[in-house]
């Protein structure tokens, strides 16, 4: 419960950060730094929800918290859809998203899953 309360915590701060990034950075003065900050502090907010979020269906589901392993492959799953959604969101500001992109993007997330999976099961 203690880590599902830091977690929630750490996410809060990253969506504060966020949404200060947002309104204190001009995209068109602040130069590649503001940029780095924005998709750094949205990676760390998706991370942050996704998780909470796959944590508290998993509670849902199953009726008990989630174990360290089960958190583990939360947080793993987490992290690939946040940069796969980050990665579409830099396509996107660099006017080159297309749904071409998106679908090689989103069968290689899928086969780093499949491969996390199986090394787990050895």
């Amino acid at each position: 419960m203690l880590a599902f309360i830091i977690l929630a915590i750490g996410t809060v701060i990253a969506w504060g950060a966020w949404v200060f990034v947002l309104a204190q950075f001009d995209p068109l003065a602040g130069g590649w730094i503001a940029h780095a900050l924005f998709y750094a502090s949205a990676a760390l907010a998706l991370q942050g929800t996704l998780t909470l979020a796959g944590m508290h269906w998993h509670k849902r589901r199953h009726g008990i918290a989630a174990s360290r392993v089960e958190v583990g492959m939360i947080a793993r799953q987490s992290a690939l859809i946040s940069g796969f959604l980050i990665t579409i969101l830099l396509l996107a500001a660099r006017d080159i998203l297309r749904w071409w992109n998106i679908l090689p993007l989103a069968i290689l997330t899928f086969i780093f899953e499949l491969l996390f999976l199986s090394l787990h099961k050895r």
